[in-house]
């Protein structure tokens, strides 16, 4: 039986998740309507699990799962294929590593844990939002659909002897005692680690328990008028969540409370036939349209807007986003007509063995999941031929390379052989090319002995033996800082100085700090270790920073930036003889390594082709400001933007070599073409003869 409130439930859930993709500054919560849907879920699986142990004193586990096999995947797989497609043909190689891992992670239903894992990684912060990223709601709902059935199956064998109702009671108690445990555990993690906490699927689960809970529930009895009151009240508290929520909210946590309590009041509340009750609106052709709809609508419209502006290369302006809202509209339509029904209550699957199912499912995944390895075995043999180019060409030995063609004391520093050149290329970008034998895996930080962890401080040593070294040099930062290693490798180098890299992402060597108050309890902690770490070694004689602009222009927050770096230097012991202030590089915008991408493609010279106004991509440093401001002999700045840009552009590419590995870090080739630069600011400075 379809009920007009669960479906008009299921419209609001997809037009707030719609809108928040599409028009973000118009409902900032809209994140919510995957909440709403958890919930809806959570009611309507147990109800029909419910029903099926109340019929027949068992739960069906194969039949259970090729029926929701045959509900979810045909559409979802449709949707998978169609953007493996496109990825293929519209996308650019640099971002086919992650687009394609996440078309394999979602067709596996495990995108949730990968999109966890790349938000607490340091590199997969940095990745773009990919077409497959929404399958992470797909991928819990999976993940409870295959867990929730055999707890039932298990409170019923524990209760086996006994009768209807004390089966019941053990399915209740252990999903009461299953949701308390993961609300308890949603806020704790929410509290100690947002970014991960909102996709992983135990942070969710009491969220369909919520649901569930309503499911073994008594019919209600209430007044009609009190119902109607109910249902208001709970379509009030999901809109009330979908516009006051932000970004900034800690979610899901106790804030999700809010939408997942509205949800089950609706579904409570029923249908009241009053007048002034909600069930007027709720039964509109559109919005139980909508409502029947939601599931196709869902799947298509994040692929649509990603995917756009790969296509059309141009920004998604509001005639093309509301030209994609109709175009997802008849997809949507279509595929809920020739695909979800048909496959979800035709004759070739339904009705017949589980068998069967699972047997096509399997298939249908299975061409999904060689689509994506073959693009990706493309890939490898193009990053490989891409390698084998980057390691000619610094044998080669050609003059005006990298940051050499900037050069301000040899200009002009030109060289037509690097003119179309792009070293690495953006799909090899984020790889390090080691001074050894450029075979170092992607992740290698350059340490002799690997990372030393002490505390929260992650230690990784380089330059020269420390027994031999002129100077003992610490490196501190963020992850900026990390990229910084392989130019400061060749400065230790070359002159005999043991170098000592401590970084944090995020974490910036600064007073005044932002972000949850986990991450500022964690990073204050991470300051106190590394103090007390230098204090505990006096040999250190030389720091240097480098760390983040950030992206904010708030002059009040810069300010308040400045006087926190300002108070931190002043607090370093007394045996750092000399302080090094590396000036962070510019930025990019989120598709210049696509513009890269398509210049070498169309044989332009991609640093012009892709250059970014300087004042979009220098951003002010706090740090460098506060170096200066204090005005000290023994703190030093040093500022190479001439380096990268022009006094109008910054360039995304010089001298044959790129620059960026994603909007805002490094490429390790670029970083080793600066480290001649650094020297020669040191000796400048007379830092390297102190």
């Amino acid at each position: 039986m379809v009920r007009p409130e669960i479906q008009a439930l299921r419209a609001i859930a997809v037009a707030t998740v719609v809108v928040f993709h599409y028009w973000p500054e118009l409902i900032t919560g809209g994140y919510v309507g995957v909440d709403v849907f958890f919930a809806i879920s959570g009611f309507l699986i147990t109800a029909h699990l419910v029903r099926e142990v109340d019929r027949t004193a068992k739960v069906s586990l194969p039949g259970f799962w090729a029926r929701r096999a045959r509900r979810i995947l045909p559409a979802a797989l449709l949707v998978l294929l169609f953007c493996a497609v496109a990825t293929y043909f519209w996308v650019p190689l640099n971002l086919w590593e992650q687009f394609f891992g996440e078309i394999r992670a979602s067709t596996l239903y495990v995108e949730n844990w990968n999109l966890a894992a790349q938000a607490v990684d340091y590199l997969g912060a940095e990745n773009r939002p990919s077409p497959v990223q929404h399958y992470w709601s797909l991928s819990v709902e999976e993940q409870f659909y295959i867990v929730w059935p055999v707890l039932i199956l298990i409170a019923m064998t524990l209760a086996r002897r006994g009768s209807e109702l004390l089966r019941r009671r053990a399915i209740a108690a252990m999903l009461v005692l299953l949701t308390l445990a993961s609300f308890i555990y949603s806020v704790i993690a929410t509290a100690n680690d947002p970014a991960a906490a909102f996709f992983i699927t135990p942070t969710r689960v009491w969220e369909f328990g919520a649901g569930g809970i309503l499911a073994l529930a008594a019919t209600t009895t209430a007044r009609p008028a009190f119902r109607a009151a109910v249902s208001w009240l709970g379509v009030g508290a999901i809109l009330l969540a979908s516009f006051a929520f932000t970004a900034e909210t800690p979610f899901p946590g106790a804030a999700a409370l809010l939408p997942i309590l509205g949800t089950v009041a609706v579904i409570w509340a029923g249908a009241p036939a009053l007048r002034w009750a909600p069930l007027g609106w709720m039964k509109l052709r559109p919005v139980q349209w909508v409502g029947d709809n939601s599931y196709s609508i869902y799947l298509w419209h994040w692929p649509l807007l990603i995917l756009a502006p790969f296509v059309l290369l141009d920004q998604l302006t509001t005639p093309i986003k509301l030209g994609l809202l109709a175009l997802t509209l008849i997809l949507a339509a279509l595929t809920k007509r020739f695909v979800e029904d048909p496959l979800r209550s035709g004759p070739l699957l339904a009705g017949k063995r589980p068998r069967r199912t699972f047997i096509v499912a399997a298939a249908a995944s299975a061409v999904v999941l060689l689509a994506s390895f073959a693009a990706i075995a493309e890939l490898n043999d193009r990053q490989e031929q891409d390698r084998r180019a980057t390691a000619r060409l610094l044998a080669s030995g050609e003059r005006c390379l990298g940051a050499a063609a900037r050069d301000p004391d040899n200009q002009p520093c030109i060289n037509p052989k690097l003119r179309l050149s792009v070293a690495p290329s953006p799909a090899t970008a984020r790889e390090l090319v080691t001074p050894h034998d450029g075979t170092e895996a992607n992740r290698s930080p350059l340490c002799q002995g690997g990372l030393k962890i002490i505390g929260l401080l992650e230690l990784c040593s380089f330059g020269a033996p420390a027994n031999r070294a002129e100077r003992q040099v610490v490196s501190i930062g963020d992850s900026h800082a990390r990229r910084w290693r392989p130019g400061l490798n060749i400065v230790a180098l070359e002159s005999n100085w043991r170098v000592t890299s401590i970084v944090r992402r995020g974490c910036p060597l600064n007073n005044y700090l932002t972000g949850s108050s986990t991450e500022i309890r964690s990073c204050r902690q991470w300051q106190r270790q590394l103090a007390a770490w230098l204090k505990a070694n006096p040999t250190i004689d030389t720091l240097v920073i480098a760390q983040s602009t950030g992206t904010g222009r708030n002059p009040e927050r810069f300010e308040a930036r400045v006087r926190g770096y300002e108070e931190r230097l002043r607090l370093l012991p007394s045996t750092i003889e000399e302080v090094i202030v590396l000036r962070d590089n510019p930025r990019v915008s989120g598709n210049t390594l696509d513009c890269v991408e398509q210049a070498v493609e169309a044989g332009k010279a991609a640093g012009p082709a892709c250059a970014i106004p300087r004042s979009v991509a220098l951003k002010p440093d706090p740090l460098a400001v506060a170096a200066e401001n204090l005005d000290q002999s023994n703190i030093n700045v040093i500022d190479l933007t001439e380096f990268y840009c022009g006094p109008e552009v910054c360039l995304p590419v010089v001298g044959g070599v790129l620059i960026h590995s994603d909007r805002h870090h490094q490429t390790e080739l670029w970083n080793r073409t600066l480290a001649p630069f650094v020297l020669r600011e040191l000796d400048r400075k007379k830092l390297l003869l102190r």
